[in-house]
């Protein structure tokens, strides 16, 4: 159990065809799949999904999924954000979430 001051959000990012999706980023030689900015705690955020693994990160034969903030330039020099999510990812196949907590600091 815990308690927080900061409220809940919400955005969910649906993707009809996952191996659609993964073979048009491969034809076109694109790592990664970045979805549309959305705003929560006043900041604009994207989802970056590497479908194939980051292998930056040795994510070879795995889903990357990784929470970003999208204008950083924007923001004031010295700034700090302390963020908390959870991922529930979808598998169809068992028709179960995968859920995935974390946190991440991000400055300047």
């Amino acid at each position: 159990r815990s308690l927080r001051d900061a409220p809940p959000a919400h955005y969910v990012l649906k993707i009809e065809s996952f191996s659609l999706l993964s073979e048009i980023l491969r034809e076109k030689n694109i790592e990664r799949y970045e979805s549309g900015e959305f705003e929560v705690g006043g900041y604009k955020w994207k989802l970056l999904l590497f479908p194939c693994g980051n292998e930056a990160e040795k994510g070879e034969a795995h889903i990357s999924l990784y929470l970003a903030i999208s204008n950083i330039n924007s923001l004031p020099h010295g700034w700090e954000i302390n963020a908390s999510f959870t991922f529930f990812i979808y598998d169809q196949i068992r028709d179960r979430f995968l859920t995935v907590h974390g946190s991440i600091l991000y400055f300047c």
